[in-house]
């Protein structure tokens, strides 16, 4: 049995955060170290499809989903059963032990719905260790050194994962030296081009530095692969052009370079795809799952094409939980969830788009609107011309939303962008509600900061 809240909001009956968040947050200054830092201050005490109600009897409106995680709402029934079910099994005993069916069944639908020829996969414990495998497949591979990203990358808080992640602070700040080897490469932020040029007469300029770079000393032959978001996330919902995506791997295959795919946010029908890349002709040689692939249950995957995935050797690749059992049940649950979700990404897209615009339009904070399906964002400035980044202001408006019953997440390279995740199962009516927080919280700010 999944019990039923019947949660409805938004709706704020104390100031957050109230007493007892208060409590929550002293004990957590008290217990847990200063580097988990609370963008949001209070404490969670039930979700439940697009809300979460918090210890003090607030009801907020989610556009976060645990970072892109609940695509498809909080503790959806169908997928707590599974996993309830699951439960009433087994709970682990180690894929590298004994196989079972969840994850040899999970493996089989990964291979039916990921693009291009990818067929074998292995499951870890999130997208960060993820991306570690897939970086250690890709060189079991090709023997290569070089691994390449983006500077607007966001790929996880492993020790490699800040490596290939291009963002300072505050995620690299402090812990070198980091891995070498690493290469981090413009990406096509045409906003903010980094070589001052404008799509399309650029002809794809951020493309050709790529090709430069590989086929130059000291990586010249020795480019072993290169991670990339589809969309950069945690970067801004950047989304390149129309035929990017199809030019990288042009450059790859000609230099014989492995192309791995990090769908751990643009995944599991964000997008408006089941997958990011699958907006570009373009198949990657390996694809990185995990949030939406599991609806919050600790998972990440690698699923790539067959002579690849067999390169390492028997017992080289595993972990202890990678692959629980319990996970591997939720995540296909997440898969008929997502697929019956997704068409409603069209009704995200045009609702969310059409405000984005129009604030666009008429605000002249609104320096840029991007992304695709339901993964929309916009970036802050101070004016359209200047585009001169206000990351305070960025801040108070999520702060103002917060106080109004509306989670929202910020973003950027300037920490001056609102990324927007809606649940791909809501309501328009409750969407739009989300919107009008929004725009009433810019307005507002934008008054008190002296914006015209």
């Amino acid at each position: 049995m999944v019990k039923k809240y019947n949660l409805k909001g938004p709706k704020i009956v104390v100031e957050p955060p109230g007493p007892k968040a208060k409590k929550a947050l002293a004990r957590k200054e008290k217990y847990v170290t200063n580097g988990i830092r609370i963008g949001l201050p209070t404490a969670l005490d039930v979700a439940e499809g697009p809300f979460m109600r918090d210890v003090d009897g607030n009801v907020f409106l989610d556009f976060t989903v645990g970072i892109g995680v609940h695509n498809c709402g909080h503790r959806a029934p169908e997928f707590v059963k599974a996993c309830q079910d699951q439960l009433d099994k087994f709970v682990h005993i180690c894929v590298m032990v004994t196989p079972y069916e969840p994850y040899l069944e999970l493996a089989e639908e990964m291979a039916k719905i990921c693009p291009g020829k990818m067929t074998k996969s292995i499951f870890l414990n999130s997208g960060s260790e993820a991306i570690e495998n897939a970086v250690k497949i890709a060189r079991s591979y090709n023997k290569k050194k070089w691994i390449l990203s983006y500077k607007t990358s966001f790929h996880g808080r492993t020790f490699l994962d800040i490596s290939l992640t291009g963002k300072e602070k505050p995620y690299r700040d402090g812990f070198g030296p980091l891995v070498p080897y690493i290469q981090h490469l413009d990406y096509a932020y045409c906003y903010r081009c980094p070589l001052k040029l404008e799509y399309p007469s650029c002809n794809f300029a951020c493309v050709d530095s790529i090709r430069t770079v590989m086929e130059t000393k000291p990586m010249e032959g020795d480019v072993c692969a290169l991670v990339a978001e589809p969309i950069q996330g945690e970067g801004g919902f950047i989304n390149p052009p129309p035929g990017y995506w199809e030019k990288v791997r042009k450059v790859c295959d000609d230099n014989g370079v492995v192309l791995i795919d990090d769908e751990v946010q643009t995944g599991f029908g964000r997008t408006g795809k089941m997958w990011g890349i699958e907006h570009w002709k373009c198949d990657p040689d390996m694809l990185v799952s995990g949030k939406g692939l599991s609806l919050g249950m600790p998972l990440g995957g690698v699923t790539g094409k067959e002579d690849i995935m067999a390169s390492p050797p028997p017992a080289s690749l595993g972990g202890t939980f990678g692959g629980n059992p319990v996970c591997c049940a939720g995540a296909l649950a997440s898969i008929k969830l997502t697929k019956k979700a997704m068409p409603n990404t069209k009704m995200i897209n045009k609702v969310e788009k059409k405000r984005l615009m129009e604030w666009k339009e008429q605000y002249e904070w609104v320096g840029d609107v991007r992304g695709l399906g339901a993964m929309l964002g916009m970036e802050f400035v101070k004016t359209k011309a200047s585009k001169e980044a206000v990351p305070e202001f960025t801040r108070n408006v999520q702060l103002n939303c917060f106080k109004h019953g509306l989670y929202i997440l910020t973003a950027g390279q300037f920490n001056n962008v609102i990324r927007l995740h809606p649940p791909l199962i809501i309501k328009q009516d409750l969407l739009e509600k989300g919107l009008d927080i929004i725009e009433a919280a810019m307005v507002e700010e934008a008054k008190k900061a002296g914006f015209s």
